[in-house]
């Protein structure tokens, strides 16, 4: 097995174990076993239970960077894109929710770990400036009012955190997918140039 190849094992492993687990119930132990790796190959790539939550984390942050880059990429309005955006979004939310114990354990952890902390805070800067270029282009094309870029971006990310977080305390009152749409959509009203 490469380097690589290895690398992949740990950290499809490690998620099967911190679904069935939780993130503060499973250990590193645990996670050796279920690889059937050495302990020294497994804290070869991982130097604690740490550092693997946010490779884990990190390669989640780089998928969502690189679907929004593609949705930038793409033709269509502004309007569209961030539609577009809201859908895959939720999707690749339950996704991840589904492989993962709760989201509140994840923001407890990143709450007192300063690497994984760091790391949700770069993902929200650069997702927040990815979205404010795409409001920028709605105002551009005309289809918003001049707007502060970087505070609708804000509240974008805020609706998707807040939609996660309700629905990780209530699932059962809250559809992740229409929920979300449905509160863009309310935003994406307001925007509208008159």
């Amino acid at each position: 097995m490469s380097e690589h190849e290895s690398k992949a094992h740990i950290l499809a492993t490690a998620t099967a174990v911190f679904a069935e687990k939780g993130f503060a119930k499973a250990s590193m132990n645990d996670i050796v076993r279920a690889s059937g790796l050495s302990k020294g190959g497994v804290y070869w790539h991982f130097k604690s239970k740490d550092t693997l939550i946010a490779a884990l984390f990190d390669q989640f942050f780089v998928g969502q960077l690189a679907m929004l880059d593609e949705v930038l990429a793409s033709k269509g309005t502004a309007v569209a894109k961030i539609m577009q955006l809201a859908a895959l979004s939720s999707t690749d939310v339950e996704t991840m929710a589904a492989q993962f114990p709760s989201p509140l354990e994840f923001y407890a952890l990143a709450a007192r770990e300063d690497g994984l902390k760091s790391l949700l805070q770069t993902h929200f800067y650069n997702y927040q400036q990815k979205v404010s270029a795409l409001v920028q282009q709605g105002i551009a094309n005309g289809e918003f009012h001049a707007v502060d870029s970087e505070a609708i971006a804000k509240a974008f990310i805020a609706i998707f955190e807040g939609a996660l977080l309700l629905w990780a305390v209530s699932p059962e009152l809250i559809d992740l997918s229409n929920d979300v749409e449905t509160a863009v959509r309310h935003l994406l009203q307001g925007l509208e140039a008159k």
